[in-house]
């Protein structure tokens, strides 16, 4: 969206101070934060649009047991197959990493058993092209205290070329409960 050069004499319209502060904010919310309770999964469709190219999901959530998962969507349909993904978890001195391909869903943060909040911030580039989509996650999860934070990373793909218009994010097991907001990276 081209911004408007004000000169003396212009009438600054409300529109256009809002056009003029999301433009320089670089994100503009395309699902408002949604909460969630208990909850195996919840789901976003129509949210990926030819708007954007690339996107952030920023997720807020407690969980129960299992990992954190995301499976894209086309007109309401979930894709669970063909997601490729690395991992790495730094607790206290100790990193440990794992790949997998070929899975059902992508991994995009880890268990701390129910009672603290953890975070996992989502980047997807292509979603909604036919093109295979890239994703990165980065996370903190609170192994047992909030005085024994856990980094937790994920870099991967969903490697068919579908255009995507939808997200499911879920648990691989027990519960989740938070709140998440999509985000559309402005383009200009």
């Amino acid at each position: 969206m081209a911004l408007h050069t004000f000169v003396a004499g212009d009438v600054l319209e409300a529109q256009q101070l809002n056009d003029s502060f999301a433009a320089v904010g670089g994100f503009k919310v395309v699902q408002a934060e949604t909460a969630f309770s208990a909850v195996a999964s919840v789901t976003a469709d129509n949210v990926f649009t030819s708007a954007y190219t690339n996107y952030r999901i920023i997720i807020r959530f407690q969980q129960s047991a299992g990992q954190l998962g995301m499976q894209f969507r086309a007109s309401a349909v979930d894709t669970t197959s063909n997601y490729n993904y690395q991992t790495f978890t730094s607790s206290s001195t100790t990193n440990t990493g794992a790949r997998a391909t070929a899975q059902a869903q992508a991994l995009i943060g880890n268990n701390s058993g129910g009672a603290f909040w953890q975070l996992s911030t989502v980047d997807l580039t292509g979603v909604q092209l036919a093109e295979p989509t890239v994703y990165h996650s980065l996370a903190v999860r609170n192994d047992g205290a909030y005085t024994v934070p856990s980094a937790y990373t994920a870099f991967g793909n969903q490697s068919n070329s579908t255009a995507f218009d939808g997200i499911k994010i879920l648990t691989t097991s027990g519960t989740i409960t938070g709140s998440y907001t999509i985000y559309g990276y402005a383009k200009a």
